[in-house]
């Protein structure tokens, strides 16, 4: 029972307590708001690496690796990417050529893209493929005629002087029309 009296309870007044403890409450404090900021970083880092493995198409369960590896491959990916619509864009911008079947039909290695976003050798492998496939080449650079409301009608059309006025008929037959 001689042990049982040293002990300090939660019951035993507040000046047998701090006889008791080691360290300051001040001290504590501290320690306990610097242990909670190091919580809320370590909730952004992993936020973070939520949304770094999300970029890399990482499982959560699965390991990074080598994070600079990883990214050269994105990188390559993209860069892939934007040439090839810069190629594409390239290709509709030439004329006297069947867009769709010249990009199927072309060398794609042969083309380069600067860094500047210019496409070189496209024109030489266009001929290429025009050599190899005239099909490539339109027969026709005229453009059909779009419709559009209110036209005025063909000239070949007849004339009704029912529907014209004096004046106008009179012009018509001057100009011979009638």
């Amino acid at each position: 029972m001689a042990d049982e009296t040293n002990k300090t309870t939660p019951t035993d007044p507040p000046a047998a307590q701090a006889a008791t403890q080691t360290y300051s409450a001040d001290y504590v404090g501290a320690l306990r708001s610097e242990s909670a900021g190091h919580r809320t970083k370590a909730k952004a880092y992993e936020k973070e690496l939520g949304n770094i493995r999300a970029a890399f198409g990482v499982k959560p369960d699965e390991d990074i690796g080598d994070v600079a590896a990883r990214l050269a491959t994105v990188n390559e990916t993209a860069l892939a990417k934007a040439n090839e619509r810069l190629i594409a864009a390239e290709l509709k911008g030439l004329e006297g050529y069947d867009h769709a079947l010249l990009a199927k039909l072309i060398d794609r290695s042969t083309l380069k893209v600067d860094d500047d976003g210019t496409v070189t050798g496209l024109k030489e492998a266009a001929e290429s493929v025009a050599e190899q496939f005239p099909a490539v080449l339109k027969t026709s650079t005229e453009k059909p005629k779009q419709w559009a409301p209110g036209n005025p009608p063909a000239q070949d059309a007849p004339i009704d002087p029912s529907k014209m006025s004096y004046a106008d008929f009179e012009k018509a037959c001057a100009d011979g029309k009638i």
